[in-house]
């Protein structure tokens, strides 16, 4: 095993507030592949009794977000949320009921997806606000200039890397690693602001993703999603899972990119340890302190 040590720059990242509104549910009428259309609950708002760390599959919804989530009425606060909240950051309740509640981020999708403990969920509703302390963007590993992480707060990205191997490659624990084949609905868009779909629900992919949870890291082969998502052979992204399945023909299980690296600077380990709750320190109920 090598003795490189993983150096970050995360002493010279910004640290700024960012405020958002829990978002209303939405209600989605989905045309599914053999053309029938269902209505289901959809993304948005606040998720009771579904938390990271739970099965991502066989939910009765449409992309489905664990726990709550945050927009901002004006365009630009908006943008500035979503784009500098990073997987990680500490969020923290300011009106309502929860208000000084604590959670966390833990993905993105159309807004920012926030974990809190099972008792503070449950006093919050659409329309309540809170703040993230939003620090990440910018992160980088020292000496390894084709990694880009992004959406990645530094404290989580030093649990996720476990060191160096002795060929010199950053060691990743990942749940799965999937085929490009599984990369859909996002493909072009944003990596630093929006998720991609991943669609699972086909073999020999299906029995890959059958035992996927929220929050669990994955990687995707054959994907560049340093900037815009593409298809790039030799290349690997590292995501996490926050969003559930659609029965949409293209959408599957939101997948939100973390790190981004040729394949050969990495050396992937199946672990079931490489979940958001325990890089993260919180167990079942999700409190960040």
């Amino acid at each position: 095993m090598g003795t490189r040590q993983v150096r970050l720059n995360g002493d010279r990242l910004v640290r700024t507030r960012v405020m958002g509104q829990i978002m209303p549910t939405a209600a989605n009428r989905v045309v599914a592949p053999d053309g029938s259309l269902r209505t289901l609950p959809g993304q948005g708002g606040v998720v009771v009794g579904i938390a990271t760390g739970d099965r991502a599959g066989s939910w009765a919804g449409d992309h489905v977000e664990p726990g709550l989530s945050l927009g901002h009425p004006e365009d630009a606060a908006n943008r500035a949320l979503q784009v500098l909240s990073c997987v990680g950051n500490r969020v923290t309740m300011v009106d309502g009921p929860a208000a000084s509640a604590v959670g966390v981020v833990v993905g993105k999708h159309g807004h920012v997806l926030v974990q809190l403990a099972t008792a503070d969920l449950e006093r919050v509703a659409p329309g309540e606000w809170a703040v993230v302390e939003a620090e990440g963007v910018g992160l980088r590993i020292e000496g390894e200039p084709d990694i880009v992480a992004n959406s990645c707060s530094a404290p989580l990205l030093e649990r996720l890397i476990a060191g160096y191997d002795a060929e010199g490659r950053l060691r990743v624990p990942v749940v799965v690693t999937l085929p490009a084949e599984a990369a859909a609905a996002g493909l072009g868009m944003a990596a630093q602001r929006f998720n991609i779909d991943l669609q699972v629900d086909q073999p020999p992919i299906a029995a890959l993703a059958a035992d996927l949870r929220f929050g669990d890291v994955v990687a995707l082969l054959d994907q560049d999603h340093r900037y815009g998502r593409r298809y790039r052979p030799g290349w690997v992204a590292i995501g996490v899972i926050c969003h559930g399945a659609s029965v949409g023909g293209g959408h599957g299980f939101g997948m939100m990119t973390l790190l981004s690296a040729p394949a050969d600077r990495l050396a992937l380990a199946s672990s079931a340890e490489a979940r958001l709750g325990r890089l993260l320190a919180f167990g079942e109920d999700a409190h960040v302190g």
